[in-house]
């Protein structure tokens, strides 16, 4: 029996603005313990939060918030709430949550011992499983890991040697995942 994948991240987008409205990221920072805004470095402020739930946002000035490090989407919608009262603290903009998506989900798990990646990646290479798509990478002299793509989507699969396997891009537009969840 093999462990069950693990969701590390997720990446969640917001609208906070409605029309052609802008945040004025200066005085935000200003007003907004916590907060950094370096426009010479980033376009966006990021606010990061231990408490109610541990993650970081980066607003940006036409209202477009993203959210992540949380690990749910129920704590993604919770953190962008959170975010939403600290930003209205610091600003007369009318700000509210518009076009809640989840971008990217991150997940892992790990494979009881160690992995032979050569041996794997001949065998993958020369009979593909149907869901994986044509492309398989492995060149360990310039990354130590197995590089997987899944067909009919962006999902990304990293597979190390150690066993770790790392998921990423699990979402569709339709906003269903897909990749490790299906296959297990």
């Amino acid at each position: 029996m093999y462990q069950k994948a693990i969701i590390q991240n997720i990446v969640a987008t917001a609208r906070l603005l409605e029309g052609n409205d802008k945040l004025d990221l200066h005085k935000l920072a200003d007003k907004i313990s916590d907060a950094k805004y370096q426009p010479e470095r980033f376009s966006a402020l990021t606010i990061k939060i231990k408490k109610p739930i541990r993650s970081t946002a980066l607003i940006f000035s036409n209202g477009r918030i993203v959210c992540v490090g949380t690990k749910s989407v129920n704590d993604s919608e919770f953190a962008i709430r959170h975010f939403v009262e600290i930003i209205k603290g610091g600003t007369s903009a009318s700000i509210n949550v518009h076009s809640f998506s989840i971008q990217n989900v991150v997940s892992s798990f790990c494979f009881p011992g160690s992995l032979n990646l050569p041996a794997l990646y001949d065998l993958m290479r020369f009979a593909p499983p149907i869901w994986l798509a044509r492309h398989i990478s492995y060149n360990p002299e310039f990354f130590p890991g197995m590089c997987l793509r899944l067909k009919d989507s962006h999902t990304v699969i990293l597979v190390f040697t150690t066993g770790k396997v790392l998921c990423s891009q699990l979402v569709f537009t339709t906003g269903k995942t897909t990749g490790i969840f299906s296959m297990q």
